[in-house]
């Protein structure tokens, strides 16, 4: 059964055909056609998110789909239904002067991974500023993930693949602010408590498990050393939503070394 929490891209591998009731249903799944489109935006955004950007009612589309699948949907949960800003009344503080302009939309468009860029993006807004996003979709997984470094967020869409996203870092005194991670030195890759090695063939959620695993048996301070075959864009905000430091090397195709200290 297809569940509003599932990522499309989990949708489209177990049951390939329903890329069709996804292109039926709206105008705004074409986009899915593009392999390097579908790759990337599929596994950022859930079936409760993509109905959203695609102007539908979330239980609508996943009745479509489990339709299609000759079962009968169950009613989602409320909290899946009330991750999303769009249609929000605008916040007072968007008329913050603006710290950071991004448009990631040529990034997502040539089937590419931005949550680096956003993220160093994010470090340049100070107090009182806004970061301000052009992306293709609303990116909801953003809001907890900045959330947790002292942002509040609100998005608006400006036409069929354009949302401008807006995260306004509060001062101190509007908001806990979230304590910053001190970052991982050169020396500190000398040392480390535990290694995991993630092989090529290893499918996902299973090298984000393999890691998140290793890193509960570790006491905070402690350091994980991570042999990958990419940069984990989403174990990445899993790290930075749950505060953990790390830090990366790339040493070429299919190699990389993830060094993450376990916060706490």
């Amino acid at each position: 059964m297809v569940r509003p929490e599932m990522k499309v891209a989990e949708v489209l591998k177990r049951w390939p055909g329903l890329l069709e009731v996804f292109l039926e249903a709206s105008p705004a799944f074409q986009k899915l056609k593009n392999p390097l489109l579908r790759r990337t935006m599929s596994n950022l955004v859930t079936v409760a998110q993509a109905a959203r950007v695609a102007g539908l009612a979330p239980e609508e589309l996943v009745a479509r789909l489990n339709q299609a699948l000759g079962v009968a949907s169950e009613a989602p949960p409320p909290s899946s239904l009330e991750e999303s800003l769009l249609r929000t009344p605008p916040p007072p503080w968007l008329d913050a002067p603006v710290g950071f302009h991004l448009d990631v939309r040529p990034i997502l468009e040539g089937g590419g991974e931005p949550f680096a860029h956003i993220m160093a993006a994010a470090k340049e807004v100070g107090p009182g500023k806004r970061l301000v996003l052009e992306v293709l979709f609303e990116p909801v997984p953003l809001y907890r993930v900045l959330g947790k470094q002292g942002f509040a967020a609100w998005c608006e869409k400006l036409g069929e693949n354009h949302f401008r996203a807006h995260f306004y870092r509060e001062g101190v005194g509007e908001s806990q602010q979230a304590t910053p991670l001190r970052s991982l030195a050169e020396e500190d890759w000398e040392d480390y408590q535990a290694e995991v090695v993630v092989e090529e063939n290893l499918e996902p959620p299973l090298p984000m498990a393999r890691v998140l695993e290793a890193l509960a048996s570790l006491r905070p301070g402690e350091k994980l050393l991570v042999h990958h075959v990419r940069r984990p864009i989403h174990l990445l905000a899993r790290l930075e939503e749950e505060g953990h430091a790390y830090a990366l090397k790339d040493l070429g195709p299919g190699q990389v070394k993830l060094l993450i200290r376990k916060g706490g």
